[in-house]
């Protein structure tokens, strides 16, 4: 009987002990609950950055006319859809930016530094869904902690109005972290800048010119965008650009495309747009970024472009067939892994927004050199060496005044900067050479956005069917609050 007693007693005894170590025990240590913000932070930079230069290699080089498709062509014809893996991308991130935002604002982990950085990345992640889609999920979107996964849709003048607060917001914290030691310090995670926050604080101004820049139809911009240019404080020179570099150590994390089929890549020609313009301007970026033609009874320096928005027959068997159209350059973005940089905003970009701020008026500085000023760092960023001076007195090219001129060197700066030669286009209808190709099926329009994904007519119906009905139907031809 002792014996079982005994017995028991020490079950009992290893029972107790096992359950006081059963959350300890069965813990996966390489399986955290909580992440820091240093290890989300980098996956957010890397996400956004990524999701941007791959949108402009695909979707925003076509629809812009930089380059144009020879194998599916739907795109390039307009046959377009919600674009619903570019939605979930963007929205996929939005929870990750939140919590280094949720945590950068709770006591024990206050840190003012990343609170300006989640602000900047989710205005940066918003812009792009509201200029691609209208009326979106904002105010009440990734609150499905708190129970809702039915988000009302807020206008694009609310999101707007909300963005711009938010980095004005960021430039402050930014600022403030620079001046306390523990709260502001980067601990990590900081891929594009490295933990300057001097360079943060310029790339948040430069959104915010580009926003000013973007609604400049609706509101009256001007002070906003003198007080950035007061502040001296945005981007200047490539060094400051927001572009994260690729790897090349790295397969999962180098230039996506050189990983890619050969046939995904061939896709992408050159367009007549760039062909006549490129031409036109004896310009080098020419070369750069496109290749000879590969038949062999070609001149071996012939360039020749393919007209955007040929149906699937035509553009195959443009003049005569794919060996006479100019790829892509193939040595430049398919062979190498980290020859391209992921840019989300460049000094080139920044220079043209203030000569067309400078040629509006609206600041007191000399749009002329501001504009030669961003052909200059685009040949720079594109590594061409090209004469500024002879390129910058060519018809066409020297600084006349006019917004047209601006714009065109805009649009040719933003080669595989996501969609923003599309917004511009949508904006002012500059520049001019950009035409519906003649098998689309868009009724000869340019198209200004994409389609809601079908899940929200099917998760989100009532509230999908609301902006539906206020924005005037779901097609790619519904203007949003800021276009021409």
């Amino acid at each position: 009987m002792k014996k079982y007693i005994t017995l028991g007693i020490l079950l009992l005894l290893l029972i107790v002990s096992c359950t006081n170590d059963f959350e300890e025990t069965n813990t996966n240590p390489n399986q955290p609950e909580k992440v820091g913000s240093d290890l989300l932070l980098s996956k957010a930079i890397f996400t956004v950055a990524n999701r941007a230069t791959q949108s402009g290699w695909d979707r925003g080089n076509t629809v812009a006319q930089l380059t144009a498709k020879i194998n599916f062509t739907g795109f390039d014809r307009y046959e377009w859809n919600s674009e619903s893996a570019l939605w979930d991308e963007y929205y996929g991130i939005l929870p990750e930016i939140d919590i280094i935002l949720r945590n950068s604002l709770k006591a024990e982990t206050r840190n003012t530094t990343y609170e300006g950085i989640a602000l900047i990345l989710r205005s940066y992640v918003f812009s792009i869904l509201t200029d691609n889609w209208g009326n979106i999920p904002f105010s009440e979107a990734i609150k499905g902690l708190d129970g809702n996964f039915t988000p009302k849709y807020d206008s694009q003048q609310e999101i707007y109005t909300t963005i711009l607060k938010d980095l004005k917001k960021a430039v402050a914290q930014l600022s403030l972290g620079q001046s306390i030691v523990i709260s502001g310090t980067i601990n990590g995670g900081d891929i594009l800048y490295q933990g300057d926050t001097d360079k943060w604080i310029k790339f948040a101004n430069s959104l915010q010119l580009r926003y000013l820049l973007r609604i400049s139809n609706k509101i009256d911009v001007a002070t906003a965008i003198k007080e950035i240019v007061d502040s001296g404080s945005y981007i200047t020179t490539n060094a400051d650009n927001a572009m994260v570099p690729y790897p090349a150590t790295a397969q999962t994390d180098s230039w996506p495309i050189s990983t890619s089929r050969v046939g995904s890549f061939d896709e992408h020609r050159l367009s007549q747009t760039s062909e006549t313009i490129l031409k036109k301007f004896n310009d080098k970026r020419l070369f750069k970024w496109f290749q000879p033609t590969d038949n062999p009874d070609d001149d071996p320096n012939l360039y020749t472009g393919l007209t955007n928005g040929l149906s699937e027959d035509n553009a195959s068997n443009f003049k005569g067939g794919a060996k006479n159209v100019s790829r892509v350059n193939k040595a430049y973005f398919y062979d190498s892994p980290n020859s391209v940089k992921a840019a989300m905003i460049q000094s080139a970009e920044v220079h043209f927004i203030l000569a067309e701020a400078a040629q509006r008026g609206w600041i007191a500085a000399d749009a002329k050199t501001l504009y030669e000023t961003g052909i200059q760092h685009s040949f720079e960023h594109w590594e061409v060496d090209q004469d500024i001076s002879a390129y910058t007195t060519q018809p066409g090219v020297a600084y006349d005044d006019t917004l047209e001129t601006i714009i065109t060197q805009k649009w040719l700066a933003s080669f595989l900067v996501g969609f923003e030669a599309w917004y511009d286009f949508r904006r002012t209808g500059l520049p001019t050479i950009i035409v519906p190709g003649p098998d689309n099926v868009n009724s000869n329009q340019v198209p200004v956005r994409f389609l809601y994904p079908d899940s929200e007519q099917t998760l989100n119906s009532d509230n999908y069917k609301q902006t539906v009905s206020e924005i005037g139907g779901n097609t790619i031809n519904i203007k949003g609050w800021w276009e021409n």
